[in-house]
């Protein structure tokens, strides 16, 4: 009787973890990336790191592909702000 309990838990338990195998698989393939859901991360700005030194010190909140928001404090956190679209820090500062 044990060895049946132990054949009907694996035939009931196989299929889902089959299942779970093969859409793992999928998602590993090509192209998976552009049919995924974006992420927390896609609609926040993107960082940019203006002074090459490995750490993101800029933003591009407009997504136009210019930073317009600058860390110059080094804390990870905009300082410096563009509102009127020059490309350049804006004088006064939020």
């Amino acid at each position: 009787m044990t060895h049946f309990k132990k054949l009907a838990a694996l035939a009931l338990v196989l299929p889902f973890t089959a299942g779970a195998a093969f859409a793992q698989a999928d998602s590993s393939a090509p192209g998976a990336e552009t049919q995924a859901a974006p992420s927390a991360e896609a609609s926040s700005p993107a960082t940019l790191d203006t002074n090459n030194d490995g750490k993101a010190d800029a933003w591009d909140r407009d997504s136009n592909g210019t930073a317009d928001a600058w860390d110059v404090d080094s804390d990870g956190k905009p300082d410096k702000f563009d509102d009127d679209g020059d490309g350049k820090p804006d004088k006064t500062s939020r």
